[in-house]
């Protein structure tokens, strides 16, 4: 029976396509950030990976602790602002462990390769149309609304110039905020706010409501 699973699982088109679930989940919960979800997908393809090699006798527990440091350094990108250097570090330990848990590295490299190469093409291709569906333009910036493209603007959004309020998710640069007691989608002007730091609108054009963090000076 673990022979049978351990071969499938080994076998390289099996194998591959591991990797695509792998890639695709934790690449788009980090772009997404789903909740979790696409990154428990993520982590589901990479663990059977693991476990056919495991099976068969040629993955380790130091090739697990690497895919695994892989894995802490991804989700603390998500709660720590680093600009990119903790999922680098995270994507190369992931990376390393599937090199190094399989029994054939030249064929690990090509369907780790071809998997790449997908992966690159389905997150491209939900980004393009998912972007505005749902929760996903939350954490994304919005297309210009101008009158000629459809759109007008809601004179009810000028209501909050001026106001304070609070992140209700880290805003990288875009997320949520309480304002005047109503969830708003926010942006600030590039700079990141972590979740739960006051807030106050410094602009408003049409929907689009541009905040800052309020810096509270303490007194010596």
């Amino acid at each position: 029976m673990w022979e049978t699973l351990s071969a499938f699982l080994t076998h390289p088109v099996t194998a591959t396509i591991l990797l695509l679930v792998g890639i695709v989940g934790i690449a788009m919960e980090l772009l997404f950030f789903s909740g979790g979800l696409l990154a428990l997908g993520g982590i589901l393809g990479f663990g059977l990976y693991f476990l056919g090699y495991y099976l068969a006798g040629f993955a380790s527990f130091g090739d697990l602790a690497i895919f695994g440091i892989g894995i802490v350094l991804l989700i603390l990108e998500m709660v720590i602002p680093s600009f990119g250097i903790l999922s680098v570090l995270g994507a190369i330990c992931l990376f390393g462990g599937v090199m190094l848990a399989s029994s054939d590295p030249q064929q690990a490299s090509i369907s780790l390769g071809i998997a790449f190469f997908l992966a690159i093409v389905i997150v491209a291709i939900s980004f393009k149309y998912l972007q505005h569906r749902g929760t996903w333009n939350r954490f994304i910036l919005r297309e210009q609304l101008t009158t000629d493209k459809g759109f007008t603007s809601n004179p009810n959004k000028m209501n909050y110039l001026g106001k304070q309020g609070e992140a209700l998710t880290p805003l990288r640069p875009a997320g949520t905020a309480q304002i005047d007691g109503q969830r708003i989608d926010v942006v600030t002007d590039g700079s990141f706010i972590s979740r739960g730091k006051p807030v106050e609108v410094v602009q408003v054009e049409g929907t689009r409501v541009v905040v800052r963090e309020i810096i509270i000076k303490t007194e010596v």
